[in-house]
């Protein structure tokens, strides 16, 4: 009997182990890669923010910002939208923890583009004095700073002028 028990129990975390393998896969299914958080240092995040190359909408944000979190579903779908069209969105964390606050939360909204942690010194650089702040690049200038989270109407309003 007692023989049997142990075989189901074994059984029964075979089928939890497999389970949770193939739930967590999810992660990586939507675009076929996990973003990965990654440092950024000042020079580069300099060359981000003043980029010729392209058209983009960058975004300050943090792990614990709730209304950051919230915009992230709307950014996805903007990304999924315009990345085809030249825009190009990139995330900046500023979490004091390092990258890995943000990591979790990229994972579970399922993010598409890339985020950098670049830190608290990329608040004090960048005058980012609210967060979400979106900036919205042109021919290597930010054109517009915008403080808060906003709707997905008014960022694709936004992005429509940015792409003209």
């Amino acid at each position: 009997m007692y023989i049997r028990i142990i075989k189901t129990g074994a059984l029964f975390v075979a089928v939890c182990f497999i389970i949770v393998a193939f739930s967590t896969s999810s992660v990586f299914s939507q675009s076929g890669a996990r973003i990965m958080v990654e440092k950024i240092g000042p020079h580069e995040l300099d060359k981000l923010m003043k980029s010729r190359e392209s058209r983009s909408l960058v975004v300050a944000m943090a792990s614990w910002c709730g209304p950051c979190r919230d915009e992230l579903p709307s950014l996805i779908k903007l990304h999924n939208k315009y990345n085809d069209k030249g825009l190009k969105i990139v995330g900046i964390s500023l979490d004091v923890d390092g990258p890995e606050a943000m990591q979790k939360i990229a994972d579970r909204a399922k993010v598409n583009f890339p985020i950098y942690w670049a830190g608290e010194e990329a608040a004090e650089k960048y005058d980012i004095y609210a967060i979400p702040m979106l900036y919205l690049i042109k021919n290597g200038k930010v054109i517009e700073k915008i403080p808060g989270q906003q709707s997905e109407a008014l960022l694709e309003k936004k992005i429509g002028g940015l792409l003209k």
